[in-house]
C-alpha cells in the first residue's frame, strides 16, 4: 500500500512494508532517491532502486538468570500452567513488625484466643483466579537488610503448617474482584487466610515481651507463605499480586479477656521490612524454551516473561546507511498474539533499552516514551515505539548496532508473560519499522 504526505515542503511517499526507508528531495542539497525493504521481509528479500540491500528484523527472547526479588511493589502468590512459557509458581518470604511499641495483654490466663487472619489487599493478578490450596511457615533464620535476594533465593522454615489443615480452611478461591467482607464493614478485595490461634497466642506473647520492632525481629524472623496446589492443567491457575505494605493488610489476632472484652492486635508489612519473592518456573517443552535454544525460532514468536525473558529485536541491516543521513522518523511497531479479555494480558507498560558500547554491556534505556517506558496500544494490540534518537545514533555510529531490548516494566514484581508475533508468524499482524530520512 503506498501513501502519500508533505513534509517540510517536499514530496514524499512512503511504502507501508514491514521496512521501508525514503530518500526524498532537497532544495538545497544534492538529492537522491532510493527505497531499501526491510522489517516482516524474512532474510534475503530485497527491494531495489538506484542499489540492492536487505534489511530485515530479527526477534528472539533471551533468558535471565539473576534477578533481584527483594522488596517488590507487589508480594506474588499462586501458581499457573501457560501453555507458552509453561509452570510458574509463586511465593514470598517477609518480615511482620509490632503495630504498637510496648503492647500490654495482661494476664494471658485470661486471654483466649478467638481466630487469626493473614489479609491482603489485591493489586491485581494473572491467569483464572482459581482456588489454591495456601499454607504460611515461621522463617527458622532471619531476614537481611543488607542481603540481596533473588527470585531463586529461599530461607529456612519451621515443618509446621500456621494455616488449620483439620477442615481444609487453607483451600480458597480468592475472589480479587468483588469486595470483601470484614466483620461490619465492606472493604476493597482482601484475600483473607487464617492462621493457627495457638500460633497467634504465641505472637502476642512475643509481642508483650518485646520493646520494640527490632525486638520482636530477634524472636520470631518472619513468614513465607505460599501454595501447595496440584499443578493446574494447560490454561488454567493464577497469581495474585498482593498490595502487601497497604495499611490494610495485616495479620490480625482476635482475642478477648475474660471472655467479655473484644480485642484485636496488628502486625504488620510495612515498606521498612524486608521481603523477597520466590519464583520457580517450569519451561519443559514450551515454545519459549525452544526460542531459548534456538533463537531463529523466535522469527515466529518471541517472549517476554517477568523475571525470566526478555525479548530482543536487531535491525542488522540500519549499519547500511550513510552517515550523512538525517532520520526524520523512526516507528517500530510490535504486535501481540491476544484474544480480548484474556486473564493472560500482555505487559501494560515496556521498557526499551539498548547497548551503546562495544565494549560495554550496560544496557541504557531510550530516549522513547516517557523514560524509556512505552504503553501498550490496546487499538493496534502493539507497542508503538519511537526509534528515531536511537537510529540517528547508529547511523552516525555514535552507538553500536546491537538492537533494543524489551521487557515488562515492573519486571521483577508481576507474572506477565508477553507472545509477540515476530516477522515470520502466520498472524496477520507482523512488526513494522518505518523509517524517513534525508540523505545529503
Amino acid at each position: 500500500m503506498k501513501n502519500s504526505f508533505l513534509l517540510n515542503k517536499r514530496g514524499a511517499f512512503m511504502l507501508s512494508v514491514t521496512f521501508l526507508i525514503l530518500l526524498f528531495a532537497s532544495t538545497s542539497c544534492n538529492k537522491r532517491r532510493n527505497a531499501l525493504g526491510q522489517g516482516a521481509l524474512p532474510d534475503g528479500t530485497a527491494l531495489t532502486s538506484d542499489g540492492v540491500d536487505t534489511f530485515a528484523i530479527r526477534t528472539y527472547s533471551f533468558e535471565v538468570d539473576t534477578v533481584i526479588s527483594k522488596n517488590p511493589l507487589f508480594n506474588l502468590l499462586g501458581v499457573y500452567n501457560d501453555p507458552m512459557v509453561g509452570v510458574v509458581k509463586a511465593g514470598f518470604y517477609t518480615q511482620i513488625s509490632l503495630s504498637g511499641f510496648s503492647p500490654d495483654f495482661g494476664d494471658f490466663n485470661k486471654l483466649k484466643m478467638d481466630s487469626v487472619v493473614a489479609a491482603f489487599r489485591f493489586g491485581g493478578f494473572y491467569g483464572d483466579p482459581s482456588q489454591h490450596l495456601f499454607e504460611v511457615y515461621e522463617l527458622d533464620e532471619p531476614l537481611e537488610q543488607d542481603s540481596n535476594y533473588y527470585y531463586f533465593s529461599s530461607k529456612s522454615v519451621k515443618p509446621v503448617n500456621l494455616v488449620p489443615t483439620a477442615n481444609n480452611e487453607g483451600l480458597i478461591k480468592p475472589r480479587p474482584l468483588e469486595q470483601a467482607v470484614v466483620g461490619n464493614d465492606t472493604v476493597a478485595p482482601q484475600l483473607r487466610i487464617p492462621m493457627d490461634t495457638i500460633f497467634g497466642r504465641k505472637l502476642l506473647e512475643i509481642a508483650t515481651e518485646s520493646n520494640n520492632n527490632e525486638a520482636f525481629f530477634e524472636a520470631f524472623k518472619g513468614l513465607y507463605f505460599k501454595v501447595n496446589t496440584p499443578l493446574p492443567s494447560r490454561g488454567k491457575g493464577s497469581v495474585f499480586y498482593l498490595e502487601s505494605t497497604n495499611p490494610n493488610s495485616k495479620i490480625t489476632a482476635y482475642f478477648t479477656i475474660d471472655d467479655t472484652l473484644n480485642l484485636e492486635f496488628d502486625f504488620l508489612i510495612t515498606s521498612q521490612l524486608v521481603d523477597f519473592n520466590a519464583m520457580e518456573f517450569d519451561h519443559s517443552s514450551t515454545p519459549l524454551k525452544q526460542v531459548f535454544q534456538d533463537t531463529v525460532s523466535g522469527m515466529d514468536a518471541y517472549f517476554m516473561q517477568s523475571f525470566k525473558a526478555r525479548a530482543k529485536i536487531e535491525f542488522p541491516s540500519i549499519s547500511n546507511l550513510d552517515e550523512n543521513v538525517v532520520i526524520h522518523q523512526a516507528r517500530l511497531e510490535l504486535p501481540v498474539s491476544y484474544f480480548a479479555g484474556s486473564n493472560t494480558y500482555p505487559s501494560s507498560s515496556i521498557t526499551v533499552g539498548a547497548r551503546y558500547f562495544e565494549n560495554s554491556n550496560a544496557v541504557f534505556l531510550l530516549n522513547t516514551g516517557t523514560q524509556g517506558i512505552v504503553e501498550f496500544n490496546q487499538q493496534l494490540r502493539a507497542y508503538v515505539i519511537d526509534l528515531r534518537d536511537y537510529i540517528q545514533n547508529v547511523v552516525n555510529k555514535t552507538y553500536i548496532n546491537d538492537g533494543i531490548i524489551i521487557s515488562p516494566r515492573l519486571f521483577n514484581t508481576t507474572a506477565e508473560r508477553t507472545v509477540l508475533n515476530g516477522p515470520l508468524t502466520i498472524n496477520k499482524m507482523r512488526p513494522r519499522l518505518s523509517v524517513v530520512y534525508t540523505q545529503f
